[in-house]
C-alpha cells in the first residue's frame, strides 16, 4: 500500500488530505495507519477500491471508514464527429487569464452529488472550492486543457477539462453548464462540441470517472452519449480532524 497527499484538497480543508494507492486487506493497515499519522497528520484520508472487492469494503469499514461515494469508470470510443453546425455556440480553449475567470464562477457553483458536497460533515463551501482548484490545475498543467463554450454575445455558459494520456486518448475531468442555462440541453451540446475538437485532434477514445449518485451525467453519457462502463468502485473515507 502506499499513500499520497492531495495537495488541492489539503489546501481547501486546511489541513493533509490523503488517498491511499493499492489497497491490500491482508496487510497491516494498523501499522500503515499509525505510520501515515506520524508523518501527515491528515484531517481526511480516502482509498478507492473496485466495490465487488467486498472483502476489502469490509476491512476499510472496520478500520473506521466510511463509504463516500459509488464512482463509476465509463469508456467512450471517439469515432466521427457531430453535426453542430446549428447551434449559435463557439468551443475554444482557455489560454487568458481573463477568459478562465467565468469558467471558475461555474465551477464553484455547479457541482451538487460529489463526495465532498453530499458530506454533511464537511463544509458546503469546500466543494466548490475544489472545483474551482482542480480547473486553475488544469489551466496550468501542461498535459491538461480548459475549454469554454461561449453564445454569441461571447458569454461563457459551459465548460470541458480534460488530461491528454497520450496522443490518442484522454482522461475526462469537470464539465459544467452556467445556472442560467442548465434547462437548455447545454451538456449534451458542450460533450458535442469537446468531442469534435478532440478527433480533430486524433484522439480515439476516452475515459471517466462520475458519482454513482450523479443521475443526470449518468444517463447522459451512458444512454445518450454511448460510454460503457468499466469499472464500479467504492470510495471509502475516514475523518481525523476539524474541516
Amino acid at each position: 500500500m502506499k499513500i499520497e497527499r492531495i495537495a488541492i484538497d489539503s489546501q481547501v480543508l486546511g489541513g493533509n488530505v490523503l488517498a491511499i494507492q493499492d489497497f491490500d486487506p491482508a496487510a497491516d493497515f494498523a501499522a500503515f495507519e499509525r505510520s501515515y499519522i506520524a508523518d501527515y497528520q491528515p484531517v481526511y484520508v480516502s482509498a478507492k477500491v473496485p466495490l465487488e472487492r467486498i472483502l476489502d469494503v469490509h476491512s476499510l469499514e472496520h478500520a473506521g471508514f466510511q463509504l463516500a461515494e459509488c464512482q463509476i469508470r465509463s469508456i467512450i470510443k471517439l469515432r466521427k464527429p457531430y453535426d453542430v453546425a446549428s447551434y449559435p455556440y463557439d468551443f475554444e480553449r482557455v489560454v487568458r487569464e481573463e477568459d478562465l475567470g467565468p469558467v471558475l464562477d461555474i465551477a464553484g457553483t455547479t457541482f451538487v452529488h460529489d463526495r465532498f458536497s453530499t458530506d454533511r460533515s464537511i463544509d458546503p463551501a469546500v466543494s466548490g472550492a475544489r472545483f474551482r482548484g482542480y480547473v486553475r490545475q488544469s489551466f496550468l498543467a501542461p498535459d491538461q486543457a480548459v475549454y469554454r463554450l461561449v453564445d454569441r454575445e461571447r458569454r461563457t455558459v459551459a465548460f470541458k477539462t480534460h488530461r491528454y494520456v497520450s496522443g490518442t486518448e484522454v482522461l475526462f475531468l469537470l464539465g459544467g453548464v452556467h445556472a442560467d442555462y442548465k434547462t437548455l440541453g447545454l451538456g449534451l451540446i458542450n460533450e458535442y462540441f469537446e468531442f469534435n475538437e478532440l478527433i480533430r485532434k486524433g484522439i480515439r477514445k476516452g475515459i471517466t470517472h462520475i458519482s454513482a449518485a450523479n443521475y443526470p451525467v449518468f444517463n447522459l453519457e451512458i444512454a445518450h452519449l454511448g460510454f460503457r462502463v468499466l469499472t464500479t468502485f467504492a470510495v471509502m473515507r475516514k475523518r481525523y480532524g476539524p474541516v
